[in-house]
């Protein structure tokens, strides 16, 4: 393919910065590969509004980069497509079951794991917060004024490529060696585009270090969320040095919905049947973001709770439904 072309094709690409196959888990399906959410965008969270899930968190040429010659090519989006491939499967295993919220299959076998853990750390990687944060820690060269307006433009995305290039391998193995908590939140979850939320250091400069010190929250569906414990956690308790299940109720599950919208950089999204403002608003302070001039504290986050007992599971029809709400006492 000549530049031409390649600058051609790269105009029209959208690029999705949060894969579309996994916010259709919090989605409602409304026609043939129409799936609608509801998006809040975070300079205007009192305006929710429908959105369907090929139309958020797509950026022109996200993904694009230049390699020694100046031609650009797409080779971190072809990676993401692959690992999505795999990961898919092993979501519908977690999430499908037509019995149980909590799928049997549970601890999952070393080759699903593994493409869970390879899709995570892409997950980590590949997001605007993260593209902003690495900008702002070391700001990029100057633009090489021979270069094509198009091929400086790809360029410039090179330092966020080769970063998710140089970790994703550490970060999977990392991920990939902890032990997970498979749980159910009675709390609607709502997701965003920072899906796995690196809890108290999402922004640390040392990222696979913040990974394997912290606890670290992937929300799959408005009921279902991946936790994974930190090592204080795991001394204490060594029923959460394997992998488990964990059930959140009450103010935890209110918690969980707090971490996911604090990392959060442009926009949260939920299941229009699933509104956690029904239940929940904002409060306090999100995480700061640097790059935006935001110097205020972080909020900090610890949770205790007990594994849920293998032999014990919840209905799968309350990942869809909600109790009926109860009466006031007369």
């Amino acid at each position: 393919m000549g530049k031409a072309s390649q600058r051609k094709k790269a105009r029209g690409t959208r690029d999705h910065t949060v894969p579309q196959m996994y916010l259709r888990h919090f989605a409602q399906h409304r026609a043939r590969r129409q799936y609608e959410l509801r998006a809040r965008r975070i300079d205007k969270l009192d305006l929710p509004f429908p959105v369907m899930t090929a139309s958020i968190g797509a950026e022109g040429g996200f993904y694009w980069g230049t390699i020694l010659d100046g031609k650009a090519h797409h080779a971190c989006e072809e990676l993401f497509t692959l690992l999505e491939g795999q990961a898919e499967t092993v979501l519908k295993t977690l999430l499908d079951d037509r019995d149980w919220a909590l799928t049997p299959h549970w601890p999952l076998a070393p080759a699903p794991r593994s493409a869970l853990a390879w899709w995570m750390a892409a997950q980590v990687l590949r997001t605007t917060r993260q593209r902003k944060r690495l900008a702002h820690l070391h700001p990029p060269a100057e633009a090489d004024d021979a270069l094509p307006e198009e091929i400086a433009r790809f360029a410039a995305n090179n330092p966020h490529l080769n970063y998710i290039v140089s970790n994703i391998a550490a970060m999977a193995a990392a991920l990939y060696g902890r032990p997970w908590g498979l749980g159910f939140s009675d709390m609607c979850l709502l997701t965003s585009d920072v899906p796995v939320a690196i809890w108290n250091r999402p922004d640390e400069e040392d990222q696979l270090l913040a990974l394997a010190h912290s606890d670290v929250m992937l929300p799959l569906d408005p009921h279902r969320l991946l936790f994974l414990p930190n090592p204080r956690q795991r001394m204490h308790d060594p029923s959460k040095r394997t992998d488990h299940l964990l059930h959140v109720s009450g103010a935890l599950g209110m918690a969980l919905v707090d971490v996911a919208f604090d990392v959060a950089d442009e926009f949260v999204v939920y299941h229009p049947q699933h509104d956690p403002w029904e239940h929940w608003s904002p409060s306090g302070p999100r995480q700061p973001k640097p790059w935006a001039g935001e110097t205020h504290s972080a909020p900090e986050y610890l949770m205790e709770y007990p594994v849920f007992q293998a032999h014990l599971n919840i209905e799968s029809r309350w990942t869809k439904e909600h109790p009926p709400r109860r009466k006031a006492a007369s």
